[in-house]
């Protein structure tokens, strides 16, 4: 055991001094080279649709087959080739290593950080409709419940008409005879 990378033979010397001839030769080889770490590129976060993230890597082995191992969680990604992407990662901040063909496992990556999802905005609440008057031709709508951080746009259906705004009420003006819903998007687009 011990042995280094090289080329032995052996000779067995017994209890009573008698030594054998050489075993053929015996070859070490040199240990395996253990992977580089993953470089971790593109990172995308979660959308309103989409609840999680993905990471893309590149710098994996380029001869045979590799596993990438997710810390934490230790979800795999199995393929060959120099880049992966790493897809289905939840909010947390991860690292990820590699194993190659020969079973070395490579330092870790750089952190990669996957935010949580975008917050979906709760549905307008519809309050005072003011009716067309025989002065006015169009009536309005007063909505309350609207995102109290950052800038919004409801849109009433149907039609597509919008209004932008900030803070939690609005008011819909100029709206022609018909029955409408109303949705809001908040600034991260949800």
């Amino acid at each position: 055991t011990g042995l280094t990378a090289g080329t032995y033979n052996f000779t067995v010397t017994n209890a009573a001094g008698c030594t054998s001839t050489a075993t053929g030769n015996v070859v070490i080889n040199s240990a395996p080279a253990s992977p580089t770490a993953p470089v971790v590129g593109t990172i995308t976060q979660p959308t309103c649709v989409v609840a999680t993230g993905s990471v893309a890597l590149s710098g994996l082995p380029g001869a045979g087959s590799w596993t990438v191992t997710a810390t934490p969680g230790g979800a795999t990604l199995a393929g060959t080739g120099t880049t992966g992407t790493f897809t289905g990662l939840a909010a947390n901040t991860y690292t990820f290593t590699v194993t190659n063909a020969a079973g070395c496992v490579s330092p870790a990556s750089g952190s990669a950080i996957i935010n949580t999802q975008p917050a979906t905005p709760t549905a307008p609440v519809v309050g005072t409709i003011t009716q067309p008057t025989c002065a006015v031709a169009t009536g309005s709508v007063a909505l309350s419940g609207l995102p109290g951080a950052g800038s919004w746009t409801v849109t009433a259906t149907p039609g597509g008409a919008t209004l932008a705004g900030t803070g939690t009420t609005g008011t819909f003006t100029g709206l022609a005879a018909n029955t409408y819903t109303f949705t809001v998007t908040n600034a991260a687009g949800c």
